[in-house]
């Protein structure tokens, strides 16, 4: 959180926090909703940035940005991340949020209509359409024990120091507080999940409320 957002609520502790206001799409995109024209998206570079920043989340499961003194809490098209995957020098994957947060994968997921998902430290995301291709590169049967289903294997990297002198985004990049960095070669089994079980699997709030 940033340090004025910090001080703000310092100043002013007492601010009721809104929601129906802020919406998180499939394709990591931020939306207006209420009384602006529905799916308006924010696409100032600095306002972007400013939310990655201040995105959070209750013990709840209920994601929000803190908006200076006021909590905005977010309405989530699908789930509360999207991942971006990118390809560094020498072959190896970087995943990060559409927070601009770089981080390692855990887990492999796809849904019922085939949509792909990655669980991370920070919970459960979809991988972004654009992304789902070089994702889809790496699946290979039968890997682990006889009889296992698909699985994906690839080298991962979260980069020492900042992650965005690596890699330059529309969003800046930069590591998860916490997590190690280095190269890592992962073999991912794809778990099959139900879209509308996620909500409860992963513990978070599709449609909260104040």
């Amino acid at each position: 959180m940033d340090d004025l957002v910090e001080k703000a609520l310092a100043r002013w502790p007492n601010v009721p926090a809104i929601a129906g206001w802020l919406k998180l799409g499939t394709l990591g995109q931020w939306m207006l909703t209420g009384p602006v024209p529905e799916g308006l998206s924010i696409t100032n570079q600095r306002i972007l940035n400013f939310i990655a920043r201040n995105y959070g989340c209750e013990a709840d499961g209920r994601y929000f940005f803190q908006n200076g003194p006021q909590k905005a809490y977010v309405t989530l098209e699908y789930t509360p991340w999207i991942w971006r995957i990118y390809p560094l020098d020498g072959g190896a994957l970087m995943l990060a949020s559409h927070t601009g947060l770089v981080l390692w994968p855990k887990a492999l997921l796809a849904d019922e209509s085939g949509r792909l998902l990655i669980e991370t430290g920070l919970g459960i995301g979809l991988v972004h359409t654009a992304d789902t291709p070089r994702l889809a590169e790496g699946l290979q049967e039968g890997q682990g024990e006889p009889g296992a289903g698909l699985a994906h294997t690839a080298r991962w990297m979260v980069p020492e120091g900042d992650p965005d002198a690596v890699l330059s985004t529309h969003i800046r990049l930069r590591a998860l507080k916490g997590e190690a960095s280095g190269e890592r070669q992962l073999c991912l089994p794809v778990q099959n999940c139900l879209s509308g079980q996620l909500a409860q699997q992963f513990h978070f709030e599709p449609n909260p409320s104040v």
